[in-house]
Order: C-alpha cells, then sequence, then structure tokens
C-alpha cells in the first residue's frame, strides 16, 4: 500500500516538472508571439489604409488640377 502511494506521488510529482518546465513556458511563448503577430499585423493593416487615404486625397487633388489644363488639338496635316 505504502508503495502504491510512494509510486503515484513519484508520478504525479513528475507530471507536474514536465508541464512547469516544458509545456507551459512553451504555451507561454506561443501565446506571446501570437500577440506580437496580431499587433504587427493591426499596425500592417492601419499603415495600409493611411497609404490609402493618402493615395486617394492626391489622386483627388491631381485630378481636379488637371481638369483646367487639358487643352484639345486638331492635328494640322
Amino acid at each position: 500500500m505504502l508503495k502504491d502511494i510512494i509510486i503515484l506521488l513519484l508520478i504525479v510529482y513528475l507530471v507536474y516538472k514536465v508541464l512547469t518546465r516544458f509545456i507551459l513556458p512553451i504555451l507561454n511563448v506561443t501565446a506571446a508571439a501570437n500577440t506580437h503577430v496580431r499587433k504587427m499585423q493591426e499596425q500592417m493593416n492601419a499603415q495600409m489604409q493611411e497609404m490609402e487615404r493618402q493615395k486617394n486625397q492626391q489622386a483627388s487633388r491631381n485630378k481636379v488640377e488637371k481638369e483646367g489644363d487639358y487643352i484639345d488639338y486638331e492635328e494640322i496635316k
């Protein structure tokens, strides 16, 4: 009986050590990496939206400026 309890406690201790030294750190690193990647994606999306907004503003400014600059011409033969 005492032998079974000691073996059970030893197994529980070993499982606890494996979990705390190997499994939990891997899970923590994975969660931190996922958080970092998600944050980078959000920043990239924000930058892309800002670039699109600036591109649209510039295109609208150029369109207004070029609207009066165009002159029709006919070829002279």
